[in-house]
């Protein structure tokens, strides 16, 4: 599979194929030699995990890689409150990414997450809790803090274009239905199945 490869360029490659399948992502905006390796030996990549059997996507337009096993065999489970969490941010993604340009990350406020739990009257996060929040988005490369204080009111993100593959539009169409429902008639427990919704592998 590597045979007409050189000793450093299947070193470098055995580096990208453990980072994506740690974290599912490989964002240029952040690894920039790794995701330039990536595109390079693209014929490789594709054929060691077609291998494997897992989905790896290209998406040039985005300029992200992502990976996917089998019917989610190596899923990391999410709790209730991390797949809300998740959840807000892919649809404070999609609402702001309209207005952009496509080398422009959407961002959003710490203030402005807190008001979507409060618009759906979730129950917010500990200030040690949003930490934690914090780092699973950052460790899957779906959005980084662009402030020191991520608990401060005021507080930047950015949101990755990563986000639309670890929570695809049918799973954001549903959710958007369930906001509609909750808006015109009040309904209860908008997200009670939510947690069985997007998963990381």
């Amino acid at each position: 599979m590597f045979d007409t490869l050189g000793d450093q360029d299947r070193e470098r490659l055995r580096d990208v194929i453990n980072r994506l399948m740690a974290v599912n992502f490989l964002l240029k905006a952040l690894e920039r030699e790794r995701y330039a390796l990536a595109r390079r030996l693209r014929p490789q990549l594709e054929e060691f995990f077609k291998f494997l059997g897992w989905e790896i996507t290209f998406d040039e337009r985005h300029e992200c890689i992502a990976v996917a096993s089998p019917e989610g065999m190596h899923r990391r489970p999410l709790s209730r409150e991390e797949s809300i969490w998740l959840l807000l941010l892919r649809l404070i993604y999609q609402e702001k990414r309209q207005s952009l340009s496509l080398s422009e990350y959407p961002t959003t406020t710490l203030n402005e997450i807190r008001a979507k739990y409060e618009t759906f009257r979730l129950p917010l996060f500990t200030k040690s809790r949003l930490v934690d929040l914090v780092r699973l988005g950052v460790h899957y490369k779906l959005m980084d803090a662009l402030d020191e204080d991520v608990r401060a009111d005021n507080c930047r993100f950015r949101l990755f274009h990563s986000l639309q593959h670890a929570i695809d539009g049918e799973v954001l169409e549903t959710l958007h239905g369930k906001i509609m429902r909750y808006e015109i008639s009040g309904e209860e427990g908008m997200f009670d199945e939510v947690a069985e919704t997007p998963a990381l592998d």
